[in-house]
């Protein structure tokens, strides 16, 4: 998953290192034997929470410090970035629905923060390879499937247009200062350590949690729209190999790269099958969108991720069937993930 050449010993700073992704890229940084610094702010809207590391650190792995902490502040970020050769940017706000309740506080923490970020390293770390996670959602409605990265980049709602924002400030600063910068476009991602419990994370934890209880799973409208959902162990794959690939000058500063899944499915076939390998009876029905949700919804979306893989040597490895069964299978082995406290 990880090469382990390339991260041996190398200091990783990894930003929202406490979420789904983030934590899983600092496990296998860890595993790999790289020095691996998290920060993160613990929103508790969002999905951090510390035990995604501490509960399955291995010994005689690397190194790793957590600091709890804002990416904006430079009191937390400097010393994390004192001889950092990597900064995974995986710290943002993921909900759509949230960010059209309180743009602000959207754009602060996807727009602002990242900003200020940037700023630091290009003052304090500039060598360092930055490679950052956007979304699929920049794209908003698409005109055309599968999508590729020419495609217009039309957001339909705020998070789309500060995840943007975000996205194009990395660009800037890669071809304008000099950073060795990459962007991934990120489709639905799921699997092990995803919080299950907070809304607004997504359709996908949401089915999960509802699937190992035996509840009910509802589509909005007729579940005919199209997702290519990715396991978050194929997104660390993609992860490391773009920061490699941008430590040896083999991908342009500011490159931008989609990363989805290689097969596409209906949300209603989604549903239906996570239903069927979790085995618990979990009916599937539908449910009339509300006016609000309807306004923002992008419609089916299927990603193209030839540029990924011409250009990183990266394909997914996990099909959909597969993905879930490991990631239902985790969180009946750490029940924790279920419970509130």
């Amino acid at each position: 998953m990880i090469p382990t050449a390339h991260y041996r010993d190398a200091v990783c700073v990894v930003t929202g290192g406490l979420g789904l992704i983030g934590s899983n890229l600092a496990l296998a940084l860890h595993r790999a034997g790289a020095h691996v610094r998290i920060v993160d702010a613990l929103i508790p809207q969002h999905g951090g929470d510390i035990r995604n590391v501490t509960a399955f650190l291995e010994p005689d792995a690397g190194d790793l410090q957590i600091e709890v902490g804002n990416i904006a502040d430079e009191a937390v970020t400097v010393p994390l970035l004192d001889g950092a050769d990597f900064v995974f940017n995986i710290a943002g706000q993921v909900s759509h629905h949230e960010s059209m309740v309180d743009p602000l506080r959207d754009h602060d923490i996807n727009v602002r923060s990242q900003l200020m970020l940037l700023g630091t390293i290009h003052r304090v770390r500039p060598t360092a390879v930055v490679v950052h996670t956007s979304t699929r959602q920049v794209y908003g409605r698409p005109r055309y499937l599968p999508v590729d990265e020419v495609h217009p980049t039309v957001p339909r709602d705020i998070n789309g247009v500060n995840k943007l924002a975000g996205e194009h400030y990395h660009r800037l600063y890669g071809e304008i200062h000099d950073l060795r910068t990459v962007s991934l476009r990120l489709t639905n991602v799921y699997g092990p350590r995803q919080g299950l419990l907070k809304p607004g994370l997504g359709f996908l934890p949401v089915f999960v949690s509802r699937v190992l209880a035996g509840q009910p799973l509802s589509v909005f409208g007729d579940g005919q729209q199209q997702r290519d959902c990715l396991h978050v162990d194929d997104v660390v794959g993609a992860l490391a190999l773009a920061g490699s690939c941008a430590l040896a000058g083999t991908v342009a500063p500011g490159a931008v790269f989609n990363v989805g899944g290689n097969e596409s499915h209906t949300l209603l076939q989604i549903a239906e099958l996570m239903s069927a390998v979790a085995g618990t009876g979990s009916p599937v029905g539908l449910l009339p969108w509300t006016d609000e949700l309807s306004r923002i919804d992008i419609g089916g979306f299927r990603t193209d991720s030839r540029a990924a893989s011409a250009a990183l040597g990266w394909s997914p490895t996990l099909e959909l069937r597969d993905g879930i069964e490991l990631t239902l299978n985790f969180y009946r082995e750490h029940p924790w993930y279920l419970s509130s406290t």
